[in-house]
């Protein structure tokens, strides 16, 4: 039976999403989060969301990553958020992992310190169909698309490391 990864790079407004079978993408897109009304309310469209993706997907794991520490009424949303999903994956027997970004850009770009872009190209060298995302006229569309490329940095990160252990083949010859 082949493995079904979902990669979410999650936020109060944005969810970047990738969603895996074995080492080849499935679907990698932004979901947005209505700001529209309250935190509850918002953390029912989150449930909803990530109870589509597991009906749609039927994943063994979830990959997210874990957000920067800082103190503001949107971290706090976003922890709630995060403690919700995993909760909702742990009740469908899913596998949980979490990286912070520092090690997934060191494992995708093997440099800690590199760009979300650097880590986008690297990420559009593995998965070519995504590069068309990369050049985007507008910068606003490059922070958008940024979040698809962070969920499928996230995937890339979990499968190098489990890699080492459990898959047998090199899928990622190219990098």
């Amino acid at each position: 039976m082949r493995k079904t990864i979902i990669a979410v790079d999650p936020g109060t407004r944005y969810w970047g999403v990738t969603v895996f079978r074995e080492a080849d993408i499935i679907v990698s897109l932004v979901k947005v989060l209505s700001t529209k009304g309250s935190p509850r309310k918002r953390l029912n469209e989150v449930k909803n969301v990530f109870s589509s993706l597991i009906k749609n997907y039927a994943p063994d794991v979830l990959v997210l990553e874990k957000p920067f520490l800082f103190w503001s009424k949107q971290s706090h949303l976003l922890n709630v958020l995060i403690e919700e999903i995993k909760s909702l994956a742990r009740k469908e027997k899913m596998r949980v992992y979490e990286f912070s970004p520092r090690p997934v850009r060191k494992a995708i770009c093997g440099n800690g310190n590199a760009s979300k872009k650097d880590m986008a190209m690297v990420v559009s060298t593995i998965y070519p169909e995504l590069k068309i995302r990369l050049n985007q006229d507008r910068r606003y569309k490059e922070i958008y698309w940024g979040h698809a490329f962070d969920s499928a940095g996230l995937g890339v990160c979990y499968l190098k490391t489990k890699q080492k252990t459990k898959w047998s083949v090199n899928y990622f010859s190219k990098n």
